[in-house]
């Protein structure tokens, strides 16, 4: 991981991957299902607890 962290920040981001990963994922966020003001609404952050 180190390795490969190393040449994706040398030379560019997505430059080196995992066989497994697809070149063009077909999946994404589902932006429709953002909020407006997703970075300004404090309270609407999800809230997660360990024990």
């Amino acid at each position: 991981m180190g390795v490969q962290g190393a040449i994706n920040g040398r030379w560019g981001r997505g430059r080196i991957r995992f066989a497994s990963t697809p070149a063009d994922p077909i999946w994404g966020m589902r932006r429709e299902m953002m909020s407006p003001s997703f970075a300004t609404r404090t309270d609407q952050l999800w809230a997660v607890y360990c024990k």
